[in-house]
């Protein structure tokens, strides 16, 4: 039996709408968040320490030139990419105060300045594969991963987003220099981070 190509395209825009109103409905038990990557609903812990520590010690990097160029600096707001209609939930994310809005409490992907992951455990191939592509297919320029379980530990700078993913990376491990290009341009101290 040979399926027509449109009623693939139907059969997966409607198992992507369920999805959807499953993300809408459900709600996470204590301790846990939900986000909807890839046409699936993700369920994870709320972060240990060791990763809200990462988290705080970047925001404080950002923050004054954040606080200088009037941008928003949000841990664990939900972004929408509306060409997949995901809902990945980014650990950090640089915002200007009139980023454009999904309904109350989602920020559109194009309006994201930078989008930041802090690699755990239970999050490795959602961080290193799955919202990288996520992230650049919605068009946030910015995407930053501290991954503490890389050999060596490193922090990756992806950018230049398009439809096939983020056009360029750059990495950097304890000592080496990483430079946020424009609108930040700043420089992150890489050893701090993975601290």
């Amino acid at each position: 039996m040979v399926i027509d190509a449109p009623d693939l395209a139907t059969a997966a825009a409607n198992e992507l709408a369920r999805a959807e109103r499953l993300w809408y409905d459900l709600e996470p038990p204590e301790g846990t968040q939900l986000e909807l990557i890839d046409g699936e609903l993700v369920m994870s812990p709320t972060p240990g320490r060791a990763h809200s520590n990462t988290v705080t010690r970047l925001s404080y990097q950002l923050a004054d030139l954040a606080q200088r160029r009037g941008w928003e600096v949000h841990a664990n707001l939900t972004v929408h990419i509306p060409a997949t209609r995901e809902r990945p939930i980014p650990d950090l994310m640089v915002i200007p105060e009139d980023a454009p809005l999904f309904g109350a409490d989602e920020v559109l992907a194009p309006g994201v300045l930078l989008a930041a992951e802090v690699v755990s455990p239970s999050s490795r191939r959602r961080d290193r594969t799955d919202k990288p592509r996520a992230y650049s297919q919605g068009r946030i320029r910015l995407y930053l991963l501290i991954d503490p379980f890389a050999g060596p530990a490193a922090v990756t700078l992806f950018s230049q987003p398009g439809q096939g993913g983020y056009g360029h990376q750059l990495r950097a491990t304890a000592g080496q220099p990483l430079r946020l290009p424009e609108p930040f341009d700043v420089d992150l101290d890489i050893a701090r981070l993975l601290g």
